[in-house]
């Protein structure tokens, strides 16, 4: 559905293939624990510099660990060189927020500030290539 909507509603081509859902099987979940993802993360924006995160939350969800997401981000090694390429935004709703009308307007706007802003983008100072 997605890449249906991106070419025939935004006549957006390319002819890169975006991977919209992945077999995330067997999924485990350790009760009363985060998933930390922080060191593969890490060595990825090491690889990219070019690769800026945004993160959205929504406030009441009940899959996702609120505040995991933040936990694993603010500990990529604590060096600026990654934490200054991540950003958050909140939501009142929970892991759906978007199906909130006015979680959705907020969520759009701030997708569209994130895109505007690393369109273009250059690697920050003092990353590697």
């Amino acid at each position: 559905m997605f890449n249906d909507y991106v070419r025939n509603e935004l006549k957006w081509e390319s002819d890169i293939h975006y991977d919209t859902s992945g077999n995330v099987r067997p999924w485990t979940y350790d009760q009363n624990k985060y998933m930390d993802m922080t060191e593969p993360l890490r060595q990825t924006m090491a690889r990219n510099p070019y690769l800026n995160v945004h993160v959205v939350a929504g406030y009441y969800d009940m899959a996702c660990v609120f505040m995991g997401s933040e936990i694993n981000f603010w500990h990529l090694g604590y060096d600026k060189t990654f934490t200054d390429r991540v950003s958050f935004s909140y939501y009142e709703g929970g892991h759906m927020m978007y199906t909130r009308p006015s979680a959705h307007k907020a969520l759009k706007g701030d997708v569209a500030k994130f895109v505007t802003a690393n369109s273009g983008a250059k690697p920050k100072a003092g990353t590697q290539n």
